[in-house]
């Protein structure tokens, strides 16, 4: 395998365990990482029991040791035959996957995971190492779902959707507008907003309704605003709508290349917690999610 080695340019971090989903988020971390010219780094983690006081530690065994090289070796194999002026850096980690992705992923450009991996139980990637990235990684996060989202890959979407949730959503903002305008395509900006307090047995009358809907309207244009202005090229489509904005966000989803949205971290017990609407993302988009550090 050619074009391996290490570079001063932030890399593209990706983990696979050899599955067909392995391999699919491989090669969108391979053109995103050739997109922006920045070097791939491809990871394997050999699942390592915690040490424990008093026992000395396990190392894996050769064959198993060999086998995760052939895997990362193969994988990088098949990122060159698509790009082969990419620099690739293929890894053997030790321990649990999401504490030897988000390790090998410091200071990345861009951190990708698949969607379901090897396991006893489908989903278990999903379930357990894409929400645990996406609490904790400090760089966006690309979860490969559904079975398009880059024109090399298949069929491209319509859009790029858009989760706006309120205040503080810029760096998300950021990211769809940068991503629409590298694959050609409009940004659609969805905010969902509920009724804000109790009308009564006969509801709201139109015109509360239509006072509510023109405020969360014109808070979705400032909250657009600034990236309007950065990116003039890009077509924005914007959609403020009374619904569960979880629902909307996964319903919207099914014709777009690409969903972005915001994540803020958490401390204590809620710190494994990405949010609602971030979790019915990672967990029922119809396309490929772009999760995105709020702070």
């Amino acid at each position: 395998m050619a074009n391996t080695g290490e570079s001063d340019t932030p890399p593209v971090v990706v983990g696979t365990d050899g599955s067909e989903h392995g391999d699919r988020a491989v090669a969108h971390a391979a053109e995103a990482a050739a997109r922006r010219g920045a070097p791939l780094r491809i990871l394997h983690a050999i699942r390592m029991p915690m040490a424990t006081p008093g026992f000395e530690t396990v190392e894996p065994d050769e064959d198993t040791r060999r086998a995760a090289e052939a895997l990362v070796r193969d994988a990088g194999a098949a990122a060159l035959r698509r790009h082969p002026d990419l620099v690739v850096q293929a890894r053997v980690g030790y321990g649990l996957p999401g504490d030897a992705l988000l390790a090998a992923a410091e200071g990345a450009l861009l951190l990708v995971a698949g969607s379901r991996g090897r396991g006893g139980f489908v989903g278990l990637l999903l379930g357990s190492v894409s929400r645990f990235l996406a609490a904790r990684t400090t760089c966006p996060l690309l979860i490969v779902r559904g079975e398009h989202g880059t024109p090399a890959l298949g069929p491209a979407g319509a859009d790029v959707l858009l989760g706006v949730q309120g205040d503080g959503d810029d760096r998300a903002v950021r990211a769809a507008f940068e991503a629409a305008r590298e694959r050609g395509l409009p940004v659609r900006a969805v905010h969902a907003w509920s009724w804000p307090g109790y009308a009564g047995l006969a509801g709201p009358g139109e015109a509360d309704m239509r006072a509510v809907a023109q405020v969360h309207a014109t808070a979705l244009e400032g909250a657009l605003a600034p990236a309007r202005a950065r990116f003039p090229d890009v077509e924005v489509r914007t959609d403020s709508v009374m619904a569960d904005a979880a629902g909307a966000l996964v319903e919207a989803s099914a014709g777009s290349a690409l969903a972005v949205v915001g994540v803020r971290h958490r401390r204590g017990p809620l710190r494994h917690w990405v949010g609602h609407v971030a979790t019915a993302a990672i967990e029922h988009a119809h396309c490929p999610v772009l999760v995105v550090p709020l702070d």
